[in-house]
């Protein structure tokens, strides 16, 4: 009874950590983002499955040290003069009337229950054991592919989650664009009502405002697009409205005395292709070991009798066969050409994957000083576009500047606050990519 309490305040519990994050906890911090996404993601999920099956086909090798027991209850019929005989010796009940040449050759129909078991024990298989070597080799290798996944998916999270508070940020600057333009707008009709500005300037603050509508809603969409694929990413199928707790900001990332050559070299990726050229080089041993021979024990104890699952008639056998597969056809020969061939693909795959890497490294650390270099420059930008809309508002104010430059000013302004969140967003994830690269090595 305690024992279903137990289930039930657990799950309720659970319960109702659930509805807390589905109805009330859209609030939602990029450590519990990552924390979630390791928990649920689906190409997470599926590499365990990956590992899991690895796991298994290891264990299939323990066949090479264990013995195979069969039981078995088998049930005849016959009247065929040899085989009756010999169910007779096997059923221990021959007698000296079976010697009979009428009865020899043509007996009556005899019963026979066969209770047997079976063993056979593996005593030299090398071919076997490289397959074994192959197979821990290949555990290994998805092992470290699911820490390269691991890897992946919070650059993912990351990327995704700054995307969110890129499209936030992004919509509030355009809410605050749009609301000095129809203040502008406005000013202007009330300039207009009283004969100090032509039409076409009213029209042009008309436009402007439509312009700015209309990218509300195309950020409107981003903020969309950019919570779907949060979600996605963590695995959560319910359409949630989701407020990050983090914000863009000017991290530090020190890169100038990396080594880039022994960090590619040391990721999980390169250290999973590196077991998967030792699993090739054992399957191309285990090829050709098969061309040894095989040595094998076995052994069985039955018993025989007309009724089922008899005690009676009872005998054993064992032995020991050495099997050598001298030829077959081109088989054995084929694979090995061909293990020989995969073997050296995968070679030539890792050597180019390393170059590519230490490229891409290379790649990604000048991108990260340009980034760098673009989001303080960008910052002056708002500040200087701060400026020149304040003078150029208070020179309207006196009629001393035109409608057109007054909204030129303010999109300048709102153009270079984009850009400065955009230039903050582009450098957070140049610097999520480069620990990616590195896996946090930087």
């Amino acid at each position: 009874m305690k024992y279903s309490f137990f289930f039930i305040i657990s799950y309720v519990t659970m319960s109702a950590s659930v509805f807390a994050w589905s109805i009330g906890g859209t609030e939602l911090s990029l450590s519990d983002a990552l924390k979630r996404a390791e928990e649920q993601n689906f190409d997470l999920r599926l590499m365990d499955t990956e590992v899991e099956i690895s796991s298994a086909d290891l264990n299939k090798t323990y066949s090479l040290f264990l013995p195979q027991i069969t039981l078995s209850e088998t049930y005849v019929a016959t009247n065929d003069p040899l085989n009756v005989f010999g169910i007779k010796l096997k059923q221990e009940v021959v007698s000296t009337n079976d010697f009979n040449p009428l009865l020899l050759n043509d007996p009556k129909t005899i019963k026979n229950y066969t209770t047997k078991i079976e063993v056979q024990q593996p005593l030299i298989n090398l071919d076997g054991l490289l397959g074994r070597g192959a197979a821990s080799a290949g555990l290994k290798a998805n092992q470290e592919k699911r820490k390269r996944t691991i890897e992946y998916i919070h650059f993912q999270v990351k990327k995704s989650y700054f995307e969110l508070v890129l499209a936030q940020a992004s919509l509030k600057v355009i809410d605050q664009s749009l609301g000095a333009v129809k203040a502008y707008r406005d000013q202007a009709k009330n300039y207009y009502d009283q004969g100090l500005i032509h039409r076409s300037d009213l029209l042009m603050a008309e436009v402007q405002l439509l312009d700015v509508e209309s990218k509300k809603i195309e950020a409107a969409n981003q903020l969309k697009d950019a919570t779907e694929r949060l979600l996605f990413l963590m695995g959560i199928r319910e359409p949630i409205d989701i407020t990050p707790s983090d914000t863009l900001n000017l991290p530090s990332s020190e890169t100038a005395n990396l080594n880039i050559s022994t960090a590619t070299e040391n990721r999980s990726d390169i250290r999973a292709m590196r077991y998967g050229i030792a699993a090739m080089e054992k399957m191309h041993a285990m090829n050709l070991y098969k061309l040894a021979p095989t040595i094998n024990a076995f052994g069985s104890y039955e018993m025989n009798e007309n009724k089922l699952f008899g005690s009676k008639g009872k005998n054993w056998m064992a032995g020991v066969m050495l099997k050598w597969e001298i030829f077959k056809g081109w088989d054995n020969f084929g694979a090995i050409q061909k293990s020989s061939a995969q073997l050296r693909n995968a070679k030539i795959n890792y050597d180019k994957t390393l170059q590519n890497n230490r490229t891409e490294t290379a790649a990604a650390m000048r991108k990260l000083v340009v980034m760098q270099k673009k989001t303080e420059l960008s910052k002056e930008s708002v500040q200087q576009a701060g400026e020149s809309l304040r003078i150029i508002s208070d020179r309207y104010a006196k009629g001393l500047e035109k409608t057109s430059d007054l909204l030129m000013a303010e999109a300048t302004l709102s153009n270079a606050r984009l850009n400065h969140l955009q230039a903050l967003f582009g450098y957070n994830v140049s610097i999520f990519f480069l620990d990616f690269l590195l896996e946090g090595k930087n």
